[in-house]
């Protein structure tokens, strides 16, 4: 049976979700906050179980076609010595190979996939939501309403929706912030080589991704709130980096003065039910596991599948669908959210004891021992990829 479904948030979760549910015949509505579509976003690496979904989707070339071309990471202390050296093309010889793209571009692929298959409003967000005897009226900013049987809300780290309907749910404060951002400038630097600065509580990033364009990732250790951060974020950056070597502040200068910057406080959603009854949540909004995770926009990716897949299983009973993807996220979201903690431990230290176990050990890493620590964590199990549940339902 074929349901109306609401999607409030129309970002990669969100369409992911739209994509999947259109090619079942549901009748898809999208809407998010936005003006209009935007390609803006920050670098990202879609990486193992989300870029075979995008295959899935059919959608590889044209993911492809908006990738930054990727070959080789090399990690440093900052005095520019080399600690690891790590070639993509090594490191994924088992898994599906990593995807270098900017989250508009990936954003995009989605978008121009599905546009015309579903009905997306702009500048439209939720006002009220009314439980029915089996459908939920959605009241839109639009000052229209609708009758769906299912709203999933995607809307990001800090949803409103999320916060007005979900209580059972707790957003920790990671005391890390993100960084991302491009800058149009001729850098002489090779495309697709990599350079990763470890140091104490921040981790610098620098992708050379076309001849004349360069991104930035960075990562900082910071308890002050995000008013502060945002009101200050010139001079956190500046004064972070400030005893690095010249070309690194140059380069910071240059972005704070003509870059494209995106700097934010990190959170992780903890959400033990991401069903209220006929709402779910979806993405970051229910599951965020942070940017140290590395798969943020997989985890995304994957939870639409897995969404849509018990949609279709039960097509007459959406509520234990929607239990039945609660059941199977809540162990894959610990799963990465704990990645997230652990990689923050290690690309982050705290001190310059930790820093110096950090680079000693993983300088004397082996091959072998680098893909285990790179590529082991972003698996899932058979099960899991299959989305066979092995416990009851809650």
């Amino acid at each position: 049976m074929k349901k109306h479904i609401l999607i409030s948030g129309a970002g990669i979760a969100g369409l992911t979700a739209a994509n999947f549910l259109a090619k079942q015949g549901h009748n898809i509505t999208v809407i998010d906050r936005s003006p209009s579509f935007s390609k803006a976003g920050f670098l990202i690496s879609l990486k193992s179980f989300g870029v075979k979904i995008m295959d899935e989707l059919g959608l590889t070339q044209n993911l492809q076609a908006e990738s930054s071309p990727s070959e080789t990471v090399h990690f440093v202390e900052t005095n520019e010595q080399i600690i690891q050296s790590i070639e993509y093309d090594k490191m994924h010889e088992n898994i599906e190979r990593s995807v270098l793209i900017t989250r508009g571009g990936l954003h995009y692929v989605l978008y121009e996939a599905i546009k015309n298959d579903v009905n997306i409003f702009f500048d439209t967000t939720i006002s009220q939501l009314e439980d029915k005897s089996d459908k939920t009226k959605v009241t839109l900013s639009n000052g229209s309403s609708i009758d769906v049987d299912l709203v999933i809300v995607s809307e990001g780290l800090r949803s409103p929706t999320r916060e007005r309907y979900f209580t059972n749910y707790q957003l920790e404060d990671f005391n890390t912030l993100y960084v991302g951002g491009k800058l149009k400038q001729n850098h002489g630097k090779q495309v697709g080589v990599f350079k990763v600065y470890i140091d104490v509580n921040k981790m610098l990033s620098i992708y050379p991704i076309a001849e004349e364009e360069i991104a930035i990732q960075c990562y900082i250790r910071s308890s002050e709130d995000i008013g502060y951060i945002k009101n200050n974020a010139s001079s956190i950056l500046k004064g972070t980096f400030a005893d690095y070597n010249p070309e690194v502040k140059q380069l910071l200068e240059n972005f704070l003065d003509d870059g494209l910057f995106f700097m934010d406080k990190m959170g992780m959603v903890n959400a033990p039910n991401l069903r209220n009854g006929r709402l779910v949540l979806l993405g970051d909004a229910g599951y965020c596991p942070t940017a140290l995770s590395g798969m943020g926009a997989s985890l995304s990716i994957y939870g639409a599948k897995a969404l849509a897949h018990y949609i279709a299983e039960y097509p007459d009973d959406i509520l234990t669908a929607c239990d039945s993807y609660n059941t199977l996220m809540q162990p894959i979201v610990e799963k990465f959210q704990t990645n997230a903690k652990n990689n923050a431990a290690s690309f982050l230290p705290k001190s310059e004891a930790d820093l110096e176990k950090f680079v000693n050990g993983f300088r004397a890493a082996d091959d072998k021992a680098v893909q285990k620590i790179m590529t082991e964590p972003i698996v899932l199990t058979k099960d899991q990829e299959n989305f066979i549940l092995n416990c009851k339902l809650k």
